[in-house]
């Protein structure tokens, strides 16, 4: 049982090393009739629950689907790391955070901070899977993959997905 426990907790550990690196992810939410609808946002900022924030106008399709549904999925891939994140979006208008989150870069959509139309969208994790084929990872699987193509055997997910640092799903 403790060594589930510590897998667990590099797993998680782990986890959100790699959360940090990303500044972008599609979100994802339930379309109306189209099933799931998916576009590319801005990560505003992570928190240490797992947490992440984004900004919208309030008059989209996203902030009119969590409304109806408010499953929501992010996932971001850079440098041979991929995540996704799932769990329930929040809306909130909450002035103090909006000031908290906002960056310049944020003027492209909206007049400013003030802008009556800003709703952020919190992700509040509930699971989530990674996997981290960066640096030496990468080079593991660069080894292994080869081993495989040279013999003929096939890679064997259970065999790759073994080690936390390289892929685990994590319960938050």
């Amino acid at each position: 049982m403790a060594n589930e426990k510590t897998t667990h907790d590099k797993a998680e550990q782990h986890f959100f090393e790699v959360l940090k690196g990303f500044d972008q992810a599609m979100l994802i939410t339930h379309g109306s009739g189209i099933g799931f609808h998916a576009r590319p946002m801005a990560i505003a900022k992570t928190e240490t629950d797992g947490g992440i924030w984004f900004i919208s106008g309030g008059d989209t399709s996203k902030v009119d689907e969590l409304k109806q549904d408010s499953a929501i999925l992010a996932v971001m891939q850079k440098g041979g790391k991929t995540l996704s994140v799932g769990g329930r979006g929040e809306l909130s208008r909450d002035k103090a955070k909006i000031a908290e989150l906002w960056k310049e870069t944020f003027r492209a959509w909206f007049k400013g901070k003030d802008d009556p139309n800003i709703v952020l969208i919190r992700l509040n994790p509930t699971e989530a899977e990674y996997w981290d084929n960066s640096g030496l990872q990468g080079l593991k699987f660069a080894l292994k993959f080869a081993q495989a193509y040279v013999s003929g055997k096939n890679l064997r997910n259970d065999e790759m997905n073994a080690d936390p640092e390289v892929h685990a799903k994590v319960s938050l």
